[in-house]
């Protein structure tokens, strides 16, 4: 794979027309034979196609599930210093999802559309150049950011009650600013590697960075006494050493195959921002908008008891870990269908688009059929006490859940190949509208008005509204004119 790409040079790059056959995907030894000018004569070969969408989204399962292991870790050690420390480091990560992670993950995607395009059309230097205007664009938004977790001690006070647990949470978030740089400039430079076909550098640092995450925050809070300030500093501390791993990677030897992708500090990286700021906006729009919605259907299964609100926090976690499998999929959909429309293989890109609906579904009917069957022990390791209340209502709402997953795992494919194609802006109104006038309040109606379904209502409410943003996304995909997103890659190469 390496050498291959490494024996290109720029100038032969771009006078190679691009072509099925031409490895979009960097290290694809077997490729779908159709040539650029007449693709639509040519056999689509489904099985190569397939082992593709395999080979990329082990390595990324892999490195999403990796990268949601620190709320994992935090919560953990939150639970061995004290009951108010853990209810801060909730309150805590709820904070840094919505106004920071969400945010900077959801403008990295623009990236999954602009690099995968550029390096398709056999623009290589257009990778780094596009990467180069996200780390000055994610600079800019860190700023607000910032400000906001330096204030969260009184910002939380307008929502918590207990003003001691606003301040512990505000304390968290404040230290865990220094970790704002090393977790934007790592979701933009991964994608650097990624556009280029190359998944599994990113993995390999996550396994590397993991432990020494695990570590650092325990010696921070427990050998040096500083509670859950040492663990925000051991997350600063790793989400720092992630991009400079990664950096070393680059410069090294073994990472100089990527550089054809980069043509160094540019001048250009301050011009022609519309598509970028466009993006990012689109996507960071789509997270905040359903992260959104499922915290309000959270908060509200606090007016029906604390042992609902209990029982839900396990149902969206078990929720959000089967979530990162589909997810980690779409983002190697996205820069596949991100390939061939850059290189103006639309027929192409249309085949490979209903192969994978039909395995992102079944791979929401497996996570349902693994969810329901092994509910029991699932469900035990969350809880230790299985006999209980919240034990009984988690159990009763689990197999709304399981067929949930069926659904979500479908608009992953939807949203990943709208991103492949450019469109974050029409998956972003989408999600808001249908979310917000029908989801949201469906499910909180469900819950708490006339039916009082409890936590069934709440997810078959958010279920419903995910069909209906499923239908309708799928229809604009089909009906969507996929040349004018050729037409747009071109215009702005």
């Amino acid at each position: 794979m390496h050498s291959h790409v490494a024996s290109e040079t720029q100038e032969e790059g771009k006078r190679r027309a691009p072509s099925e056959s031409t490895p979009l995907l960097a290290g694809s030894s077997k490729q779908v034979s159709v040539t650029h000018g007449d693709e639509s004569q040519v056999h689509y070969d489904w099985v190569s196609e397939l082992q593709l969408l395999i080979q990329y989204s082990v390595p990324l399962v892999a490195t999403y599930l990796l990268q949601y292991t620190w709320s994992v870790i935090i919560t953990f050690i939150a639970g061995h210093l004290s009951a108010d420390d853990l209810a801060a480091a909730s309150v805590g990560i709820t904070t840094m999802n919505i106004a920071g992670f969400a945010i900077f993950e959801g403008m990295a995607t623009a990236l999954d559309t602009l690099c995968s395009q550029a390096y398709g059309s056999n623009n290589p230097t257009g990778v780094g150049l596009h990467v180069q205007r996200m780390l000055i664009l994610m600079t800019i938004a860190s700023i607000p950011i910032s400000i906001i977790w330096a204030a969260s001690p009184k910002i939380l006070m307008l929502f918590v009650k207990q003003e001691d647990l606003a301040i512990r949470a505000g304390t968290f978030l404040r230290f865990s600013i220094l970790g704002i740089p090393g977790y934007a400039s790592f979701e933009a430079l991964k994608r650097f590697l990624q556009a280029q076909g190359n998944f599994q550098v990113a993995m390999i640092i996550l396994l590397i960075c993991t432990p020494v995450n695990a570590f650092a925050s325990w010696f921070f809070a427990f050998q040096l006494n500083m509670g859950l300030v040492g663990a925000a500093l051991g997350i600063a501390f790793t989400n720092t050493l992630r991009p400079l791993l990664l950096i070393l990677y680059i410069t090294m030897p073994t990472g100089r195959w990527s550089h054809a992708c980069w043509g160094g500090f540019s001048k250009a990286a301050w011009t022609n921002w519309k598509p970028m700021v466009r993006l990012s906006f689109a996507g960071s729009a789509v997270n905040l908008a359903e992260w959104g919605a499922f915290q309000i259907v959270a908060f509200s299964t606090s007016h029906l008891s604390t042992k609902h609100l209990a029982a839900q926090s396990v149902l969206t976690t078990i929720s959000m870990v089967t979530w990162h499998i589909p997810f980690s999929m779409s983002v190697g959909i996205s820069t596949r269908i991100g390939h061939l429309i850059g290189a103006g293989l639309v027929h192409t890109a249309r085949r490979a688009a209903i192969l994978y609906s039909i395995v992102f579904t079944v791979v929401g009917c497996l996570d349902c059929l693994f969810l329901y069957t092994l509910q029991g022990y699932i469900l035990g390791f969350f809880l230790e006490d299985t006999t209980g209340e919240v034990s009984a209502l988690a159990a009763s709402t689990i197999g709304v859940v399981s067929l949930f997953q069926i659904i979500d795992a479908f608009i992953c494919f939807t949203n990943g190949t709208l991103r492949g194609l450019g469109r974050q802006s029409v998956a972003a109104c989408i999600v808001i509208v249908v979310n917000y006038s029908a989801a949201v309040p469906l499910a909180l109606w469900l819950e708490l008005g006339p039916p009082h379904l409890g936590l069934p209502g709440a997810w078959t409410g958010v279920a419903s509204g995910m069909i209906i943003v499923a239908i309708i996304e799928c229809c604009y995909i089909k009906f969507l004119p996929w040349n004018k997103c050729v037409d747009r890659v071109r215009r702005q190469l």
